[in-house]
């Protein structure tokens, strides 16, 4: 079973695994980049594809028409967003944060950047940043965003003899 990037176990959906849900939602965006975008940020970020309230209330799955019909997936994506309004998905705000922003790449739903952005680590902002170039078009791309500093600006750690906590300068 796959893991999200804290580590955490993706669930199945009724026999369907978060990695082949994740497949069928990629299958489903083919061809429109900010469908792509909002599928791989879904899908990369872990936690949602995995999901299993949210798979079975906001995702679609169909055969594709033609030899083969291999299943394809979307998500509602206007649903999936107003599901976060007033708790009705249980999630953490960095969690939240990714959905809203794949909602507005994949649906158009408007999002506020100023109060998302903010909540999200480096994992999440790297994500995110590869799928607005993404969606712009830009599908080869290298997102480098350094991990943030151990202690905040103005606090010096000493060891002495043991760890000791930061102090302010």
């Amino acid at each position: 079973m796959g893991r999200d990037h804290h580590g955490y176990p993706l669930a199945g959906e009724d026999g369907v695994r978060a990695g082949r849900l994740g497949a069928m939602l990629r299958a489903g965006a083919r061809g429109l980049h900010a469908d792509e975008a909002a599928a791989e940020l879904l899908v990369a970020h872990g936690h949602w594809a995995g999901h299993g309230e949210f798979a079975r209330r906001f995702a679609q799955v169909r055969a594709c028409p033609g030899p083969g019909g291999a299943p394809v997936a979307w998500i509602d994506w206007q649903a999936a967003a107003g599901g976060l309004d007033g708790g009705g998905l249980a999630c953490s705000a960095s969690e939240a944060g990714v959905l809203r922003i794949a909602a507005s790449l994949g649906g158009g739903v408007p999002v506020s950047l100023r109060a998302v952005l903010g909540g999200l680590d480096h994992v999440n902002i790297a994500l995110v940043a590869r799928a607005v170039l993404h969606a712009n078009g830009t599908t080869i791309a290298t997102v480098t965003v350094p991990a943030p500093p151990r202690f905040p600006p103005g606090i010096d750690v000493v060891a002495r003899g043991g760890a000791e906590r930061g102090r302010c300068r």
